[in-house]
């Protein structure tokens, strides 16, 4: 069974390169932004462009280490996006929330504590999923087996496999950065199904 550890994901990122651990956060923003897109549908707020705007960015930088000059800007707007989770009664708002913040904390990497960042998008990643199934579920906060519910749902389950299995594509990729960087954002940027199943219209 996957588990969440932050220490191990440390140690999974040990002697890699920065621009493959953005690539990392970047892969969990994309699977994130779709619930925003879900949260849009939903709720009528918000816009998805900044955040895809900053995704385009940051996988351009991650090919090519070319520092987008609007940086400080991108990472604001993104950051405008995310919704109060007290305005919202969408079972996606909280979702939303970690996908614009992700995204601004994603950028942030390419300049300062890349490692620190990895820890924090890879969280907002997996506590979309946490807050998403106790609601769909309906789980009792107080229950003893809250956290063994959460751990192994089908969702959760599947987003730590994802996150770990992204890792170690990018511990064995070995070709130089612009050619790993062009065929991440092939696969891994624009996905049409998010972390979470979409808003059933």
């Amino acid at each position: 069974m996957e588990s969440f550890d932050e220490t191990r994901l440390l140690l999974a990122t040990e002697g890699m390169p920065d621009w493959k651990r953005v690539a990392f956060m970047a892969y969990c923003c994309e699977r994130m932004l779709p619930n925003y897109r879900s949260f849009q549908i939903d709720s009528g707020y918000g816009d998805l462009a900044p955040m895809r705007n900053a995704l385009d960015a940051v996988w351009e930088w991650i090919a090519s280490n070319n520092l987008p000059l609007e940086l400080v800007a991108l990472a604001s707007a993104c950051e405008q996006q995310a919704p109060d989770t007290a305005e919202f009664s969408s079972i996606y708002t909280s979702a939303a929330l970690d996908a614009a913040t992700a995204t601004a904390a994603t950028l942030e990497a390419l300049v300062g504590a890349a490692a620190k960042n990895l820890i924090e998008v890879a969280t907002y990643a997996r506590d979309t999923i946490d807050l998403f199934v106790q609601e769909v579920e309906e789980l009792d906060p107080n229950a003893p087996d809250l956290e063994r519910r959460i751990i192994e749902h089908p969702l959760m389950q599947s987003e730590l496999r994802t996150q770990r299995e992204s890792l170690v594509m990018l511990k064995d990729a070995h070709e130089e950065r612009g050619k790993v960087g062009i065929d991440l954002r092939a696969r891994w940027s624009k996905i049409e199904q998010g972390s979470l199943p979409p808003l059933a219209v």
